[in-house]
């Protein structure tokens, strides 16, 4: 064992990777019964595309899990299943969310809902005061409008109802909540034709000799069963951190209490980068990090311990007030008030555009920063 002494330790892990979320399974009922394979989503990216194809082809697969891995895995699974002998590819959805065909929604772009400071001004953020919590609740009827603007365009454009996908919160959660997955073209023209089958399995379900049963007894029968269930972010760290601050993690609102995403305000000299979510996770980690990299050159200085645990709950509060899925800490509604902070820190313009029109109605993207 070697030991090395630092002034300042940057973790970069993610929350993605790594360590795999698993389903508790009863007793008797788990990968141990299953006559098949059962492989996590983390163990199937790491197959090459000859190996991939290999292990699906002609293989009746289940895939658990309706987000963006697993609407990848079924697409993989499919195309791997072309041709004679092809089998069809069986979703297992529990929670049910809005999936996006494209970046139009009614021939307007999408970014002209979320991503423009004019739209994010009727959206909660953090620590707001009187008169903009004033403003997001006279504004509640138009958000809800927008929302619903798009769910309409969602349930003409897809077979939502015909496959009984159509989530029964509105969209705006599952943005608010970094819970959106675009689809893959043609992937509902492929449960058309019979090779991606659907089965909610809101109740639980558990592993027999040959598939996946379901809570009312219903068995799919299955040679692969595929877990696009997620991971454990937050593991990593605990095997990382010393003892004194593993407990300290995740607070109530089940995230890890960073400042800016960036600094936990009760363990020193330690920054964490890629543990929040936006629209555009890359944007989001490298601003992270050209704000971290003026902290330690001295450009400017964190708050107290105090102020910091006030931003971080009220970032907490926002998104409870955003949405049902707030345990996870994603900044998607408020971006760019989120970039402004960054940005004055570094005493760096906030109002990245050239003129004001553009300031207010186009989307601050990479390019701005």
């Amino acid at each position: 064992v070697q030991y090395y002494k630092f002034e300042f330790v940057v973790m970069c892990t993610g929350k993605y990777g790594d360590v795999r979320r698993m389903p508790v399974f009863p007793p008797g009922k788990g990968p141990e019964v299953f006559k098949g394979t059962v492989m996590h989503s983390l163990d199937y990216c790491k197959l090459s595309k000859e190996e991939t194809v290999e292990l699906m082809r002609g293989k009746k697969a289940v895939v658990v899990g309706y987000k963006k891995s697993a609407i990848d895995l079924a697409n993989e699974c499919v195309q791997a299943n072309q041709g004679d002998g092809g089998q069809a590819c069986t979703m297992l959805v529990r929670t049910l969310h809005w999936m996006v065909p494209s970046y139009s929604i009614w021939g307007l772009p999408f970014f002209l809902f979320y991503s423009t400071r004019f739209s994010q001004l009727f959206y909660e953020r953090p620590n707001q005061g009187f008169f903009r919590s004033l403003l997001c609740r006279l504004m509640s009827p138009l958000r809800a409008g927008v929302s619903k603007f798009i769910e309409s365009y969602l349930s003409w454009k897809l077979p939502l109802g015909k496959y009984g996908l159509t989530p029964d919160h509105p969209f705006v959660e599952d943005y608010a909540s970094c819970q959106l997955a675009f689809l893959p073209e043609g992937f509902f023209d492929m449960a058309d034709r019979g090779l991606v089958r659907f089965k909610r399995a809101p109740d639980g379900w558990w592993l027999s000799e040959n598939g996946v049963v379901l809570e009312d007894g219903t068995e799919v029968e299955a040679d692969l069963v595929f877990l696009a269930t997620g991971f454990e972010g937050t593991d990593k760290l605990r095997e990382v951190l010393p003892k004194p601050f593993r407990g300290l993690l995740v607070n109530k609102s089940s995230m890890i209490p960073l400042y800016h995403g960036t600094i936990h305000p009760l363990i020193p000299n330690m920054a964490f980068v890629g543990f929040v979510e936006s629209a555009s996770n890359l944007r989001t980690s490298e601003l992270r990090c050209r704000w971290l990299a003026g902290l330690l050159e001295g450009r400017f200085e964190l708050p107290t311990v105090k102020a910091m645990m006030g931003h971080v709950a009220g970032e907490a509060d926002a998104m409870r007030r955003t949405t049902r899925f707030y345990r996870r800490h994603c900044i998607s509604t408020y971006s760019i008030h989120d970039g402004d902070g960054m940005c004055a820190d570094l005493s760096s313009a906030t109002h990245r555009k050239a003129n004001w029109i553009a300031e207010l109605f186009a989307p601050n993207n990479k390019r701005d920063y």
